[in-house]
């Protein structure tokens, strides 16, 4: 099902919950990886990774693990992007994802329960509930979309002011959204 939807759009956002499908048991350099020095690289780890046991992997390592062993597929899946990297980590994460569709051609599905780590990365979001597609849409402000998932903090700011009266314009960068609010009361 999602493997259809992805082909019309390259990058998707999925809301529903992910299980992360890494072995658990063995070595990081016993997984078949191609060309892993530069995989692990291109994840953000460096090779001293290589002997650790995947029990003894940070959410954030098995996360990248596991994207690196994705790399060669055409279609990525990857998710619990917010529950298991930090900011500056999911936006270097976000990138990659953003030049492996771009520049490789690769289909990816990014699963997660939080909206906000689609923001500058999904180009359509459906919500997924008991294996059934519920909604789908391409705007973050889309009122509909948080009947089903959060609304993320920005987009509930910028509902509540602009709820009389359209005072700020639909932003989900935190830096744009500061001028917008220095433009509008200067």
């Amino acid at each position: 099902m999602a493997l259809n939807l992805v082909k019309d759009y390259g990058i998707i956002g999925i809301c529903s919950s992910y299980q992360n499908n890494l072995k658990a048991d063995g070595l990081v350099k016993d997984l078949n990886i191609n060309n892993i020095n530069k995989a692990l690289k291109m994840v953000g780890l460096d090779d001293n990774i290589l002997n650790k046991s995947i029990n003894d992997l940070t959410l954030s390592e098995k996360l990248k693990v596991e994207l690196a062993t994705k790399l060669q597929e055409n279609t990525i899946v990857i998710g619990n992007i917010s529950n298991s990297l930090n900011f500056k980590d999911q936006e270097y994460i976000k990138k990659l994802l953003v030049k492996l569709n771009s520049d490789y051609h690769k289909s990816i599905i990014v699963i997660d329960e939080d909206v906000t780590v689609f923001f500058n990365l999904v180009k359509r979001i459906y919500v997924i509930k008991e294996k059934q597609i519920k909604y789908e849409t391409s705007d973050f402000f889309d009122e509909e979309l948080y009947k089903w998932v959060k609304c993320p903090k920005i987009i509930e700011f910028i509902n509540f002011i602009n709820e009389n009266e359209k005072r700020l314009n639909n932003n989900i960068d935190i830096y744009e959204l500061i001028k917008d609010i220095y433009r509008s009361v200067s």
